[in-house]
């Protein structure tokens, strides 16, 4: 619940740990980043992540960040939210594979907010073989 509250304030989000589902990445102890899952609706799941150390995303993170919505729940599409005028937020998400599907102008005062997402078959992360997981209930640290 911890990393979740952490994540959340971070992003920034409401986390609700009844409903939320978080994966993270620590070392020595120390909250590297992490995903947290939120309004699972359907065939679709929103992603919201956040890195507070450059290593966050390495190690099976980013496999396991994708095989729990895709795999693991079944779900055919996981969205996510960006600001706009956050370009450097954009462009590592389109790096990640996810596209942007529509813009909601004027949602920020600074810029519009745009919906990302991603599809089960253009996600390439799910080719990758953990080297440490075999997979996680969405509740997880990896250490």
């Amino acid at each position: 619940m911890e990393h979740g509250l952490a994540i959340a304030k971070a992003i920034p989000r409401i986390f609700n740990p009844e409903a939320d589902r978080v994966i993270s990445h620590s070392l020595d102890g120390e909250l590297l980043g992490g995903v947290i899952y939120t309004d699972m609706i359907s065939n679709c799941i929103f992603m919201h992540q956040a890195g507070f150390d450059k290593r966050w995303l390495m190690g099976d993170l980013i496999w396991v960040a994708f095989d729990y919505p895709f795999n693991q729940l079944g779900l055919g599409v996981v969205c996510g939210t960006v600001p706009s005028a956050k370009t450097t937020l954009v462009d590592f998400n389109l790096r990640l594979g996810f596209k942007i599907e529509c813009a909601i102008r004027g949602a920020y005062r600074d810029g519009d907010l745009l919906v990302m997402a991603m599809r089960r078959d253009e996600c390439r992360w799910l080719n990758m073989k953990p080297k440490s997981i075999v997979s996680l209930s969405g509740s997880e640290t990896l250490q």
